[in-house]
């Protein structure tokens, strides 16, 4: 029996408890080249958190991301999983404690979905009962037809394959997951509404999670940390996306973020976020959900025509309107 097919602790959504994730100093430095690809990042990752890594091409994210796993080894430095370094780890038990995703998905074409997400359970040995179990567990969680397990990865949509991607690399229930431009190959519209998906998936299972992409709008939208990275792997900026955004560290982390950062941080505040008596009377207009981003409600405003929108709750009840004027001062950093 591998460590990983172990009893471990469960969190309060009754999956394994996520761990910590530190970077302490880890250097890559290939050989025959003048400055490493990643140059002592050092940060820490809270349990259950989501880390962005992002930045420009050849900074170094991605290697950095594959450092954790060892599918690239560190030159100098360490990796901490759980307080336990990497480099301490036997490979084939590290990589069947951590979850991988990438942008290709790399499904098994001759496998069906089913088997695809059962391979990592298989390998450690689970009896049929509990990977048959599993298997369906999985489908329900990322919102798919029990009957799409028969089903091969070819007669599936793009975002579909994406989400059984992701349901094979929470099979084994890793409490650390690596994703690597995830999202990246799917249209926009598919794209944001599976980015939605995981946002609600991992408020469920809520693992610790390094994730790699080169848009920062997407790291400030999955992020409760971001790392920004420039070109020869150093770490320019690591904070909170509304701290990143409020207070760039340097001109670097300032120009990657873009003068449109006002914006951004609309992005951040949801319209249940405003003070109901902030609200103006719900009058007319097009209807806003107060779960909706800021950002995301001016757009529907400005894209119809419309100077107000009336707010309703989750139970579709009026409870306000909001007016572009009102969202165009809280982007000011005015208070309503």
């Amino acid at each position: 029996m591998t460590r990983s097919d172990t009893a471990q602790p469960e969190g309060p959504s009754g999956y394994r408890e996520a761990i910590d994730l530190e970077f302490a100093a880890a250097t890559k430095q290939y050989a025959g080249t003048d400055s490493p690809a990643v140059d002592a990042l050092s940060l820490k990752v809270p349990a259950g958190e989501i880390c962005v890594l992002v930045g420009p091409s050849g900074c170094g994210k991605t290697t950095a991301m594959r450092m954790v796993n060892r599918m690239i080894d560190i030159t100098s430095g360490d990796i901490l999983v759980g307080g336990r370094s990497v480099k301490d780890r036997d490979v084939d038990d590290l990589r069947r404690e951590i979850g991988y995703v990438i942008q290709q998905i790399g499904l098994f074409p001759h496998r069906t979905i089913g088997d695809n997400i059962a391979t990592v359970p298989r390998l450690l040995g689970w009896d049929k009962h509990r990977i048959n179990a599993r298997v369906e567990e999985l489908l329900d969680l990322i919102d798919l037809p029990p009957e799409m397990r028969k089903r091969y990865p070819a007669q599936l949509s793009g975002g579909q394959r994406q989400r059984v991607g992701v349901a094979r690399a929470l099979a084994a229930d890793p409490p650390l997951m690596l994703m690597d431009e995830p999202f990246g190959a799917i249209d926009p519209i598919n794209r944001d509404r599976l980015q939605n998906e995981f946002l609600r998936l991992q408020a469920v299972v809520k693992k610790t999670i390094v994730f790699v992409t080169h848009d920062i709008d997407e790291a400030i939208k999955m992020g409760d940390r971001i790392a920004i990275l420039q070109v020869g792997g150093k770490l320019a900026q690591y904070a909170p996306p509304a701290e990143l955004l409020l207070n760039p560290a340097n001109a670097f982390v300032d120009d990657f973020v873009g003068a449109d950062r006002a914006l951004k941080r609309l992005s951040l505040i949801r319209v249940s976020e405003i003070p109901r008596s902030a609200l103006g009377n719900a009058n007319g207009g097009i209807e806003i959900p107060d779960d909706t981003p800021l950002r995301t409600a001016l757009s529907e405003l400005l894209g119809r025509g419309e100077l107000h929108g009336r707010v309703v709750d989750e139970h579709g009840e009026a409870v306000g309107s909001l007016s572009v004027d009102a969202i165009a001062r809280l982007a000011a950093g005015e208070r309503l």
